[in-house]
Order: structure tokens, then sequence, then C-alpha cells
């Protein structure tokens, strides 16, 4: 056992780079018990772990099934890496030997698609009656854009996606109609816009038999934020139906913890703050996994209190940010060593006249920019006649001269060019009539939600914005906005409404969410005092005086809301 013990490891590094990332003993144990909860049991039985690693899966339900008297089984596991096949079947061999074994070093994704179209050469394969797995996480910029497209075109998906997906959505070929599954995956696919369809699918395709959450508690080493997903094949009879949904998260209310857990899976025992024994604070919580109009829409953990605060909220709500004006990105140059500086005149000696004042997350605040100095942007966009459109250099020498010496560059843009655009363009360079706008600019990535107005500078891609775009509306709904979007209000409706914490607390604050913010009436009484409050914020330069205006206005946000600090 020692040897085995050894080899086990021995190639980590390698399978770290294929996306790989081992599965701790209880949360396999976890995963096994949930399969044959979910599964009448037979004497004989065929189990599958598509993506075998190191095997701990198959150990962990192995070991659950004889424990449960199954005696006939049947062990398939496959994996590209033929290392973790050669050193998995010895393992195996050797903890079970009277387990029938039949473990291929090939690509799980290539089998699915030939089951799916009867392919002869694949008859010996059977269907599973359990699939336990840890999918490969590799992205679309590992995985490479064309790779991901070509998943995506054999899958049923639209756009780019993690290989997981693929898995999951391939699977269905190697089960059938009483087959249980189990498998870990990206806690990112429930919240994000970009895997809607993914969601889609997989509402379609499974019936949901648990979901768990276990997000920023680190159960792997590497930043994966995971959840496991107990499902079947879909009967067509259902239609909606109730899926249990749990999530553990880290912690830093101030709060006495009673209960005491030996891990993250035994934290699912509990309600509300646990404690772990290295003394980790965590968050636990129970309720059903619902979404707003369509499967497609983001998945959310709803329990009766969440469920009753999110109402009062609705009750309270006027319009929501997206009523108010449109969330964009900043600009895009894709070539920021080129377009984007902060001292021009230091590194040049002379300073192009397209040159613009640059916002980026660096100057980021709350009401007001934290007064650092702006790069600037050499910004090469003008509007004719209601369009924008590329500035013609003929007039101004000294971005002519600059843009030319970085001419190589800038042609080396292939998409630019063959977009039939002038090779020294920003890529994307939003609407240059609306800069002089004033505007509410935002942070993507913070612990604390940071909102800031400002008037005449060009937004970069690394944070967002809004204007007012509906001319019926106030003239001062934006402060309103600012009001409502710094408050501590806004931080419990996104951590209800969206579930989706970073590691270390940090939340994003992107235009899916931001977007659906809720806003009262502009007209109230709370509101116009509110408006006034974020006025005087973002002009007071003292920032002792700025937290006292910030606290008046965190409770009055709270309080035309209607809803309980929970």
């Amino acid at each position: 056992m020692v040897a085995v013990t050894i080899d086990r490891y021995s190639h980590v590094e390698c399978r770290k780079k294929e996306g790989a990332h081992y599965t701790p003993d209880f949360m396999s144990d976890f995963m096994s018990e949930q399969l044959m909860a979910n599964h009448s049991l037979k004497n004989t039985i065929n189990i599958v772990d598509p993506a075998i690693g190191d095997g701990e899966l198959l150990v962990s339900l192995i070991h659950n099934l004889k424990n449960k008297g199954i005696k006939n089984i049947c062990a398939y596991g496959f994996d590209t890496n033929e290392e973790s096949i050669t050193i998995t079947q010895r393992r195996l061999e050797s903890l079970f030997p009277d387990v029938k074994l039949h473990l291929e070093a090939r690509d799980f994704l290539e089998l699915c698609l030939k089951k799916e179209v009867n392919d002869p050469s694949v008859s010996y394969i059977p269907t599973f009656d359990l699939l336990i797995a840890n999918p490969p996480y590799i992205r679309t910029q590992v995985l490479g854009a064309d790779k991901s497209q070509e998943l995506s075109d054999q899958f049923g998906l639209k756009g780019r996606l993690d290989i997981y997906q693929a898995f999951l959505i391939g699977m269905k070929s190697v089960l059938n109609e009483s087959s249980v599954a189990s498998v870990i995956v990206s806690n990112r696919f429930l919240t994000t816009k970009g895997t809607g369809e993914f969601r889609e699918k997989m509402y379609a395709q499974y019936s949901l038999l648990g979901m768990w959450d276990f997000g920023d508690t680190r159960i792997f080493e590497a930043a994966v934020l995971p959840a496991v997903m107990t499902l079947k094949l879909r009967d067509n009879r259902e239609d909606h139906y109730p899926i249990p949904f749990s999530s553990v998260y880290l912690s830093d209310d101030e709060i006495t913890c009673d209960d005491i857990a030996e891990n993250q899976v035994d934290a699912l025992n509990y309600y509300g703050c646990v404690m772990t024994k290295n003394k980790a604070k965590m968050t636990v919580k129970h309720g059903h996994m619902v979404f707003d109009d369509k499967p497609k829409d983001l998945w959310r953990l709803q329990d009766e209190e969440s469920e009753a605060w999110l109402n009062k909220v609705a009750e309270n709500t006027w319009c929501t940010f997206r009523d108010v004006g449109k969330v964009r990105v900043g600009v895009k140059t894709t070539a920021d060593n080129v377009f984007i500086k902060e001292k021009w005149q230091d590194e040049l000696g002379y300073e192009p006249e397209l040159l613009k004042p640059l916002t980026t997350h660096h100057v980021g605040g709350r009401f007001r920019s934290n007064g650092k100095e702006l790069k600037s942007i050499l910004y090469t966009h003008h509007m004719v006649n209601g369009k924008k459109a590329a500035i013609p250099l003929d007039s101004y020498p000294l971005s002519t001269k600059y843009l030319e010496s970085h001419r190589e560059q800038l042609e080396g843009r292939n998409y630019v060019i063959k977009a039939k655009r002038a090779w020294y363009e920003i890529w994307v360079p939003q609407n240059p009539a609306l800069w002089d706008e004033p505007k509410v600019v935002f942070r993507d990535i913070t612990e604390q939600p940071m909102f800031w107005m400002d008037t005449g500078s060009v937004i970069n891609g690394d944070c967002y914005w809004m204007i007012r775009d509906k001319s019926k509306l106030p003239d001062d709904i934006l402060w309103l906005v600012l009001a409502v979007a710094n408050s501590t209000f806004i931080e419990t409706f996104y951590d209800i409404k969206f579930q989706n914490k970073l590691y270390s607390n940090k939340r994003r604050f992107i235009t899916q969410y931001v977007e659906k913010f809720p806003l009262p009436n502009p007209e109230n009484a709370t509101s116009l005092q509110l408006i006034e409050l974020s006025k005087a914020c973002a002009n007071e330069h003292e920032m002792d005086k700025r937290l006292l205006i910030e606290q008046e206005i965190d409770t009055l946000v709270w309080e035309i809301f209607q809803a309980p600090k929970i």
C-alpha cells in the first residue's frame, strides 16, 4: 500500500496543468452517499468516473457500495492521461481485488459523441447506473478559442465554454432512465450571464435532485469555487419541481457560532453560523433553487427568509437601474501600452492632440473618485452625423507621429483589419458623444460597492458606467442611484439575489447584476433627501464628515425599502 500511495501523487503537477483537481475524502463520501440515497441499488451495478484522475471518487463509491452489501460491482473509468490510468488501475486492484475494472486512457467526450450516434466501436461500453465525476476545469483561455467553439458546436451550446460543461451535457449518452449522477462543477455557471445557455440545457436535460454550493470555502487548493449537483435524466412529464439547494460560504459577521463542524460537508447538518475546527467561520443556508423567468436566468438559493425579504424590497421598488440607463462597460483598446499612459509628456517629450482624461479602477471611490491623478488615453473616435467614426489623422500631426511609431503593433491586430476598421482605431470605443454626460462609474471586483459620479472623462474597460438614458426621468436621479448603490442594503440585496461572492469576500459588480438593482420612487420625500445627501457626500473633502453623511444615507436607504437587516 505504501508504493501505491507514493505513486498516486507522483504526477500531480502534471494533472493540475490539465485542469484536474483532486477531491478530498469527505467530499467523495458525500457524493457517494447522494448517489446511493437516490438510486434503487441492485446486486449487480455498473459505475463510472469519466475523469478518473487518482481514483478517489471510485474508491469512495466502491467502499460505500460494499458497505451496503452490493457484491457485483463493475467499475469503469476514463482519463486522457495514461499515467493516471496506470496508477489508478494498480490502486483499485490493490484495494478491491474482487471488483471488475475497465479503465481506459481515452477522451470521455469522444466516447459520448460516439454513443450518441450508436457507433458500433463503443457498443461494449454499457450505460451506467451511477456516475460520479469531478471533471476538469479548463477555461477558454487555456483550452483555446477554436477547441472551445468546436465543443460548443458538438454539444449544442452557444459560444465558448469551459470543458466541464461539455462533460455534463455529453454524459447523457451513457446514462439510462434509472441512472443517477453526482458531479462537482464550478459554481460560476449558476450566476454568470455567459452560461445561461448551459443552464437552460441542463434544466431541460436533467432532473436536479440536489445542489450544494461550497463557494469560497476552499475545498480545493486551486481557486475553484465548487458546487455539487446530483441529477438524473429528466422525465418529460416533469415541468417545474422543487430543487433542494444549500450553500456554505465563509463569513466575516461578528457573531458567535455555537455549532462546530469537521468540514464543509459536515456543516450542512447545521443552519446559520458554523465554525470549523480550524476556526474558519461559515454561513450555512438551506432552501430551494429558483430563477426569475426562464431557466437561462441566474440560478440562486431561496429560503423562506430571503423570499420574504426580496418580496418586501419588490413592494418598495419603483424601477431598476436598467430603467434609468443602460449599464455599459468601458473602452477596450486591445493595445493599452500604445493608447494609455500616465505621463505622456515625460515619456515622449510631447503630448498628442487627441488625448482625453481616462478613468480607471485605480481612482475608484464612493460618491467621488479617490483624488488620484487620471491617466490619459489617445482617443481615436468622434461623432459624424450621429454615428461614431475614426478621426482622420490629417489635422493631428503629433498623434499621427506617435501612432505611426507603433503602426506595426497596431496593424498586427488582425481582427481590426478584417473588420475594415482603420489600423489606428481603439477596438471598442463606446459612444464618444456620451463622455461629457454626467455618469455613474463603478468598479467591477470589490468587497464594498464603489460607485462614483464623473463628467468629462473616458471610462476604461476595467470599470462600468451608466448615464440617464430616459429624458422623462428626473435630472438628479443618478444621485439617487449613487445613494442606493453605495449602501449596505445593496450588499445584502446582492448576496441574496445573486449569491456570487469571490474569495476574500469580494463581489462582482457587472452589468447582469447592477442592472437589476432596485430604486425607490425618486419623488418620495426620503428619495429627495437621499439625492441631496449624495451631492453633499460627493462635495465633502473631509473624510470624517463624508463618513457621517454615508452613514445617514445608509440608514435612509434601509428605511425606504422597509426591508429588515439580515
